[in-house]
């Protein structure tokens, strides 16, 4: 049985963390799942005619699609990470308190999540903090 996905959303570090490794999560099994169809595919494969290795060849292109999908998902997650860790760093040199995301940080993630709830039709909570 799947895991339920998270829906509901505090903009904070934790709640930010576990999403965003949820994401990865998903982005590797996307991915293995694909290369797992692709490679099966291949070996059993019994091309007798063009038109079967048409069919063949368009499927493996959808899921070499899927696979690219997911290669772009972890890459703007890192890029993502990479952007709060550079952040942290600056507010931690200028305050203590490195736990608090400012409120042009919330804006941002709000507006990513509202995005990415029209592109799949989830339900994000974002909660009030």
């Amino acid at each position: 049985m799947a895991r339920p996905k998270k829906t509901k959303i505090t903009l904070n570090k934790e709640s930010l963390t576990e999403f965003m490794q949820e994401i990865y999560n998903d982005s590797v099994t996307m991915m293995n799942t694909a290369r797992k169809e692709l490679n099966e595919r291949k070996n059993r494969a019994e091309v007798e005619d063009i038109g079967d290795e048409y069919q063949i060849g368009k499927v493996n292109n959808e899921t070499i699609k899927i696979i690219d999908s997911a290669i772009d998902k972890k890459l703007a997650l890192a890029k993502l990470q990479i952007q709060i860790v550079t952040n942290n760093k600056v507010d931690n040199d200028v305050q203590s308190n490195g736990e608090a995301l400012s409120e042009d940080d919330k804006t941002t993630l709000r507006e990513m999540f509202k995005k990415q709830q029209d592109k799949t039709n989830s339900e994000y909570d974002l909660g009030e903090d």
